[in-house]
């Protein structure tokens, strides 16, 4: 499972990399890294937003067991944890791409293959 969660990444960042033409100076190579570290922000938040809706349905539907409900109460907490530091890291990158580049991204993080 976990290899497959690495596949997926790898195959929606690939293109990003494929089509990418190589950087002549430190600011593309710069533009270039903080384009790929969005686009796997985006899959990141994306993919822990999916994780959170599953644990919060196992929560609800789950049997009246304590333990079973307590081991559901804890992955939602790292769901809710990993949310968080995912957009701790996407802030962190605005204020990067705002700072070096003079332009700032706006809104929910998403994948842009073609950037």
């Amino acid at each position: 499972m976990k290899y497959f969660f690495f596949a997926t990444q790898f195959a929606l960042v690939a293109p990003t990399l494929a089509f990418a033409a190589a950087p002549t100076d430190f600011k593309e190579f710069a533009e270039f890294a903080v384009k790929v570290l969005q686009n796997i922000i985006g899959i990141l938040f994306a993919s822990l937003a999916v994780g959170l809706l599953y644990g919060v349905i196992l929560y609800l539907f789950s049997s009246p067991s304590e333990k079973r409900r307590s081991e559901i109460k804890e992955m939602l907490l790292w769901g809710v944890i990993g949310i968080i530091v995912v957009m701790g890291i996407w802030g962190i990158l605005g204020i990067l791409r705002e700072s070096l580049f003079g332009t700032s991204t706006v809104g929910i993080p998403f994948i842009n293959p073609s950037a």
